[in-house]
């Protein structure tokens, strides 16, 4: 053990903890001279080829907000500039996705495939397996992260252009017809080309992005996020999605109390802050009166449903699938059921369940199918795109919406507790994209002349 430990006396297993945990999740490991040499390496090579590979990233970035179909190809650019110029950034490429959140997803889905020896049915498995290729954009988006202000706004813009999806939606596209069909039609429910639940989730994460600016910053910036912050927040109400409504309330709420706790928010803020909760509830409200109406008698009926036992609704079914995700905990608390075999388990226990391919819980989803282990691994790599937002963040370079992943990632975890975000394609591409954007360590050398 280290002697200069300042609290030799706490005991090994703290050591543990502090020294290697902490120590890998904060990327310890990283060669930082080797890093920042391997980056000027690559400007000095193909500075035209940085500004080619930040268009693609940004492209990327906007486009995996629009229809299924556009997400799965958003990146696709950004992959074969990727390799085309892999002579002059292989070093990079090496630091990329050696960063620790590449590094514990690459874990996971080695675990995962390991799994597949026990599941119950490998070939979901392997589509489960398939979602953790957006982690891949931790490297994919690392040579040009010292760009990172500009990519969060490309997050933002992405995220008004999916909303488009919705304000077509609601005026049943326009009376266009490709368009109209493009939307999706769900009744009491405004999320266009997004399904609602996944809508939902992907719109408290842009609420995350939005609410740094509001709470903290000042003048301008502010006014963009209050605008940001109004049209997601009525674009949450819209999707008709209770869990989502419930996310985005808490982390408003963990939000103001973080501003508190750091003493970097005023108490003229926190006024704002509730007054634009207000503005948006009035809005989404007048907007959506029946709408909201149907939902909420509907929430009421079948949460009381549930408690008396009746899980015929669909509040009522994810109450059973996250008892039936316990139970597979239970029963196999290491390893789990195996990667897609949750539905072939509860189907064995109960033939007549009729529940879906996951348990609309990441948490749950995840002791059920990959066990203890899959939760400290997801752990880990959690812990470490939390900790790597907050510890990268720079003030003076990129003011407050650098913690815009940060909250983002925070909303995630908070919409995760009634949605799989990581089995979605959609969640999936945005969690990936948050955490490409936190890595453990950036080079620290000047950027590009044109952006000083």
């Amino acid at each position: 053990m280290d002697t200069n430990d300042p609290n030799p006396d706490s005991g090994p297993q703290a050591w543990f903890f502090r020294r290697a945990l902490l120590g890998f999740v904060d990327g310890h490991y990283i060669d930082r001279p080797a890093c920042d040499g391997a980056f000027e390496r690559m400007h000095r090579q193909d500075a035209i080829g940085d500004r080619l590979h930040l268009l693609f990233a940004c492209l990327g970035l906007v486009c995996m907000f629009g229809p299924v179909t556009l997400t799965e190809i958003a990146f696709g650019p950004l992959v074969v500039f990727f390799f085309v110029r892999v002579i002059n950034t292989f070093p990079v490429w090496i630091h990329g996705f050696g960063q620790p959140v590449a590094l514990a997803a690459i874990a996971i889905a080695g675990w995962m495939m390991l799994s597949l020896l026990w599941s119950g049915d490998p070939y979901l498995g392997w589509g489960e397996i398939a979602e953790l290729r957006w982690f891949a954009l931790v490297g994919l988006i690392f040579p040009v992260i010292e760009h990172r202000r500009a990519l969060i706004t490309a997050m933002c813009i992405g995220i008004a252009f999916g909303q488009l999806g919705q304000i077509a939606d609601a005026f049943d596209g326009f009376g266009i017809g490709w368009l109209a069909q493009l939307v999706e039609n769900h009744p009491n429910r405004i999320a266009g080309w997004w399904q609602p639940v996944v809508g939902g989730s992907i719109l408290v994460g842009g609420l995350g992005l939005h609410l740094p600016s509001v709470i903290f910053a000042s003048g301008r910036t502010r006014l963009w996020g209050m605008a940001g912050v109004v049209s997601v927040g009525v674009g949450i109400i819209a999707t008709g999605t209770r869990g989502a409504w419930i996310a985005s309330v808490l982390l408003i709420i963990g939000s103001i109390c973080f501003g508190a706790f750091t003493r970097r928010m005023r108490t003229r803020q926190v006024v704002v802050l509730i007054l634009g909760a207000l503005v948006i509830s009035l809005i989404g409200g007048a907007l959506m009166r029946e709408s909201l109406s149907i939902r909420f008698d509907q929430a009421r009926s079948e949460i009381g449903q549930a408690f008396d036992g009746q899980y015929d609704s669909s509040t009522g079914l994810r109450v059973k699938m996250g008892q039936f995700a316990i139970d597979a905990a239970a029963a196999h608390p290491l390893i789990g059921v195996g990667a897609g075999g949750y539905q072939t388990w509860v189907n064995i226990q109960d033939p007549e369940a009729g529940v879906h391919a996951h348990a609309h819980n990441s948490l749950l989803q995840i002791a059920s199918t990959l066990g203890i282990v899959g939760v400290l691994l997801w752990f880990v790599l959690m812990l470490s795109a939390i900790r790597s937002a907050w510890r990268i963040w720079d003030a003076q370079t990129e003011g407050y919406i650098g913690l815009a992943p940060l909250f983002a990632i925070v909303g995630f975890l908070l919409v995760s507790l009634t949605d799989s975000i990581q089995l979605n394609a959609q969640t999936a591409a945005m969690l990936g994209a948050l955490v490409a954007l936190c890595p453990a360590y950036r080079p620290k050398h000047p950027i590009w002349r044109s952006d000083k």
